[in-house]
């Protein structure tokens, strides 16, 4: 996993920069490399990664280099313990005071993790790239 910071330039280019600090409201950009090194295929792949405590994911830098569903982990639902895994736009039910449930979606606040569940096999020596953002709060 490597992360850089995403800055525009004076002409509006986005640039991807090795820093060792970020402000609030900046953007990283995490790519994460994965490789089947053995000499067969790989198949039900599933690749995670953390959305860090301080941070907000960002919607507009999730990639895969290979055909994948891409999903978010938070609290969907209070009748279950623990988180739960959700395709985008993510539903969560909320309790209302007098004891109903209502859907709402998913503040992106609330996220927690993020994966891509590859639909095909990974080859041997093939490599998976994904990328996502986060917003520093």
């Amino acid at each position: 996993m490597t992360f850089h910071i995403v800055e525009t330039s004076s002409e509006g280019v986005e640039m991807l920069v090795e820093r060792a600090s970020v402000e609030p409201r900046e953007v990283i950009h995490y790519t994460l490399t994965h490789e089947n090194k053995t000499d067969k295929e790989m198949q039900g792949l599933i690749i995670g990664a953390p959305v860090p405590e301080g941070v907000s994911l960002s919607l507009d830098g999730n990639s895969t280099s290979v055909p994948a569903t891409f999903e978010v982990q938070a609290d969907l639902d209070p009748e279950l313990e623990g988180l739960e895994w959700s395709a985008l736009p993510a539903m969560r039910k909320v309790v209302e005071a007098d004891g109903t449930l209502r859907e709402e979606e998913l503040p992106i606040e609330e996220v927690r993790a993020v994966r891509w569940s590859l639909s095909e096999a990974l080859e041997a020596g093939e490599i998976a790239l994904t990328t996502y953002r986060v917003r520093v709060n």
